[in-house]
């Protein structure tokens, strides 16, 4: 662990036992917690602004996270054309490479593969044949 993620654990465990202690407080308890400090409403106010910051923040974080994953997603699922693709043109598709081997680049090779395989399956493998360049975007043997 680095220096900074360290240090950012220690913030992290010492915010939690904070709010832990703040939570443990009764309504009465915090309302004179905060009087003795100031102006109870501008603190409140104050709060409730940090605490909507800190939601907006955490929202935005989790979008760009759900984009990277949709996005990483979306480049490693197949050319639309391909998964629209009928079932059977699939299977004859894989069943031509597994007959030709010698069509394969060398490295790639197809593991054995049973009938009950899945569609995604097949989509995955052509998605494979199509970055080697040897289907086109409309599953055509090159």
């Amino acid at each position: 662990m680095s220096n900074g993620s360290d240090e950012r654990a220690k913030l992290d465990r010492l915010g939690e036992a904070l709010a832990k202690d703040i939570d443990a407080l009764s309504d009465d308890e915090l309302v004179a917690e905060i009087a003795a400090d100031g102006d109870v409403k501008s603190t409140v106010s104050r709060v409730r602004h940090l605490i909507q910051s800190a939601i907006a923040e955490s929202g935005k974080r989790r979008l760009a996270r759900a984009r990277q994953a949709y996005d990483a997603a979306r480049k490693r699922s197949p050319h639309p054309t391909l998964i629209q693709l009928p079932l059977g043109r699939k299977k004859d598709l894989v069943a031509h490479f597994a007959k030709n081997s010698q069509a394969l680049s060398e490295g790639f090779t197809l593991a054995a593969r049973n009938e009950g395989n899945s569609e995604t399956d097949l989509d995955s493998l052509l998605q494979d044949l199509l970055e080697l360049g040897l289907i086109d975007e409309d599953g055509n043997p090159r």
